[in-house]
């Protein structure tokens, strides 16, 4: 019976030592928009193209679009504000977000293109202009922490140009949506870096320099094999008698194998000594996502 019990304390910390991070709770609020320049339906799906973005890197726990209508009328009176009122922060809080992602659309136009292809005939496409603004609210304190504004590059061929344009207002929003994806997926990966802990150090060379080491995050947060990462060690430093914490990168890493759910094996590609070093002194050491 003792040995029994030793074996689920023993497993129960090794659980909570080595397990993946937590997924991050995100609530994605209904987005606004300027009627005179946006059609509803543009709107719902320029908001599943960022949903979407959250979802597919299975790093997060998406509240239920339903509870998030509660926030619409309390969010659209506040739309200038960088501060959510404590209301806004506890309706958060109830539905069960960490942060709140706010969008809204600028323009979502489709603008009719005419020109002679030098025979007499006139070709027509459409340009699209796509203008959305996303902020990153974080509900335990209020604040906004990021706001970006995302479009299309300019000079796309999305511009209209004969031959490349598209042949329908819809078709011309559509790819200006799929243009601006990329920048989305940035968005998310700058402002919620995931964090991994580094389990052991696998391999090191003649040098005692780390050449392989396991991290705990696997499928489960969507890693794949030649995924790249970097490992930096946090250290607390005190500025101006205040109390922060420094994230100084000391390597990269590429993942080489996925085992499991929770666990990977990763090649070290730079900063090996280092990393051999830091793990071996306790250093507070993470593995965070690249984001460029």
């Amino acid at each position: 019976m003792k040995n029994t019990l030793l074996f689920i304390t023993l497993l129960t910390f090794c659980s909570n030592m080595f397990g993946q991070s937590e997924k991050v709770s995100i609530g994605i609020l209904p987005f606004t928009y300027v009627n005179s320049s946006v059609d509803y339906q543009n709107v719902i799906s320029i908001q599943e193209a960022v949903t979407n973005s959250f979802v597919k890197t299975k790093r997060f726990a998406i509240v239920d679009r339903s509870k998030m209508d509660a926030l619409k009328k309390e969010k659209e009176l506040q739309k200038g504000e960088d501060f959510m009122d404590g209301s806004v922060v506890e309706q958060g809080k109830s539905v069960g977000a960490q942060f709140l992602i706010s969008g809204h659309v600028v323009s979502a136009q489709a603008q009719e293109m005419r020109a002679d292809d030098g025979k007499g005939n006139i070709e027509i496409t459409y340009k699209a202009r796509l203008v959305i603004s996303l902020k990153v609210i974080d509900i335990e304190t209020g604040q906004v922490t990021n706001s970006e504004t995302i479009e299309p590059k300019a000079g796309s061929s999305l511009m209209g140009m004969i031959g490349m344009g598209a042949n329908s207002p819809q078709v011309a929003i559509e790819k200006a949506m799929k243009s601006i994806q990329e920048k989305i997926d940035v968005f998310v990966n700058i402002n919620f870096p995931v964090v991994f802990s580094v389990v052991e150090i696998q391999e090191k060379d003649g040098k005692g320099a780390a050449t392989k080491i396991l991290i705990a995050g696997g499928s489960d947060f969507g890693l794949t094999k030649g995924t790249k990462l970097k490992i930096v060690e946090i250290i607390d430093m005190t500025v101006g008698g205040k109390k922060i914490k420094r994230k100084k990168e000391i390597g990269e890493i590429k993942i080489i194998k996925v085992e499991d759910e929770n666990f990977s094996i990763c090649e070290v590609r730079s900063g090996n000594a280092d990393v051999s070093m830091k793990f071996d002194a306790k250093a507070n050491l993470q593995v965070v996502t690249l984001t460029e």
